[in-house]
């Protein structure tokens, strides 16, 4: 007797876990988002050291040495360290943008807004972000070293970037 076969709507393609199973989509999403924005943090990171060193007139040869410095040390002169951090934004902006575009919110489904647009409303978000990241940087200017106070900033605005980017940034197109 032939071995009796599950109707079609029961059968499930090869190598593909069935429909509703594994972790949601916007969990994966983070996760995803937190991956370039781990990336992000490497970029702002090494910007910042760079802006510094740069508005300080310190070789680039002196980066690690730079490096070490602001990991273990207060800030001598703050002022240089929020316009260090303001560059190293827009530099992280750019790179976790185009990163964002590519892999964590990339769709099949038309995104509501153009390239440009999504490319202004990500830096409207990341704004949001960043005020986030100074006022910790602020906050924390006299009691930690600059660039731990720079990642403790970042860690915090990290939540309102992901909020804002995939319910306006990356939008699709409700379908009707």
């Amino acid at each position: 007797m032939p071995e009796a076969q599950p109707p079609p709507s029961a059968q499930v393609a090869v190598g593909r876990p069935p429909e509703g199973s594994g972790p949601p989509q916007g969990l994966v999403r983070y996760g995803k988002f937190l991956v370039v924005g781990l990336t992000g943090v490497v970029v702002n990171l090494a910007a910042f050291v760079l802006t510094v060193d740069a508005i300080s007139h310190t070789p680039v040869t002196n980066f690690f040495s730079s490096v070490l410095s602001f990991a273990s040390r207060t800030a001598a002169n703050p002022g240089l360290y929020f316009v260090a951090s303001a560059v190293a934004f827009v530099v992280a902006t750019l790179w976790n943008f185009a990163l964002n575009s590519i892999w964590t919110f990339r769709t099949e489904a038309d995104h509501r807004h153009s390239p440009t647009r999504r490319l202004g409303l990500y830096f409207g978000v990341s704004v949001g972000s960043l005020s986030v990241n100074e006022v910790v940087l602020f906050a924390t200017g006299t009691i930690l070293p600059p660039l731990i106070g720079q990642g403790v900033g970042i860690l915090a605005g990290s939540a309102v970037g992901f909020v804002g980017n995939n319910r306006y940034t990356f939008a699709e197109v409700q379908q009707a």
